[in-house]
């Protein structure tokens, strides 16, 4: 089975995952520049992709995800982690260029939009959740909400309790 941590950083998400990153120092086992396309990996060689604080760091989110798509085998898991726009990690590090929602992922799903032309389909969504910090009040209420209606947490109250993280698991779909 190969795994793949994109943007490992200095600690892989999987013992005996290849990783991937730029930066030296990093515990990548291929050091490459993640923001230029093709990544030096063959088509369909991943049974499971790691994304763990990655695409807040991407310009362009869509390619990256397409990019994620050629290189997974058929029925891959795409395990996914970024910090819910309502977090002060979103906004805190300099190098965030996106600031992602729970709808975000909808746009990997979706081959196409009423109203758009993005075309990036090509996954199934098995799992989507936030997570909180560890304020045992705010942050259990946050929880509640967003429990009972992930949607009316973030229309209403995720600003008054900012979630910490989205958690994603998808599924790669090829023909």
């Amino acid at each position: 089975m190969t795994v793949l941590d994109i943007g490992c950083g200095k600690k892989k998400q999987e013992p005996g995952a290849i990783g991937l990153d730029r930066q030296p120092g990093s515990d990548a086992d291929v050091r490459c520049e993640l923001a230029h396309f093709p990544w030096p990996l063959r088509d369909n060689c991943a049974d499971r992709i790691h994304l763990s604080h990655f695409l807040e760091h991407q310009v362009n989110i869509l390619r990256a995800m397409a990019e994620v798509h050629r290189i997974a085998k058929p029925g891959a898991h795409v395990l996914i982690v970024t910090p819910h726009y309502s977090s002060h990690d979103s906004y805190t590090d300099p190098t965030h260029v996106a600031h992602l929602g729970l709808h975000s992922f909808d746009y990997f799903v979706r081959d196409s939009f009423e109203d758009f032309t993005y075309g990036a389909g090509g996954f199934r969504l098995l799992e989507r959740r936030l997570s909180f910090g560890g304020n045992f009040l705010l942050d259990n209420l946050g929880r509640l909400i967003a429990g009972l209606s992930s949607d009316f947490y973030e229309k209403h109250f995720a600003w008054i309790f900012p979630a910490r993280n989205i958690h994603c698991r998808l599924e790669v779909v090829k023909q």
